[in-house]
């Protein structure tokens, strides 16, 4: 039985991991030419911004690993939609 918690611990991990690479294999239909150097400035700002937040939801004990699936989940359309914010000039 701790083998299958060992398990389903470093899965979820891998999950979030994912989940935190994700601004960075994110498929864009605006290549960086079609962006003002503002606009490229703001999104790579929250883009850290959106990885230090799923890091420090990695780095927390206390929460279950679902409700930080969820959480992810949250900050991942939370960020998509500030990116999509910033690339239609508002």
């Amino acid at each position: 039985m701790p083998l299958m918690k060992s398990f389903k611990l470093l899965l979820s991990f891998i999950v979030l991991a994912a989940v935190a690479a994700a601004p960075l294999l994110r498929a864009d239909s605006s290549s960086p030419a079609q962006l003002t150097p503002a606009q490229t400035a703001k999104i790579s700002a929250l883009h850290k911004e959106e990885s230090k937040e799923l890091k420090e939801l990695r780095a927390d004990s206390k929460t279950k690993e679902a409700d930080k699936k969820a959480k992810a989940k949250s900050i991942k359309e939370d960020f998509d939609a500030k990116i999509a914010a910033v690339k239609a000039g508002t």
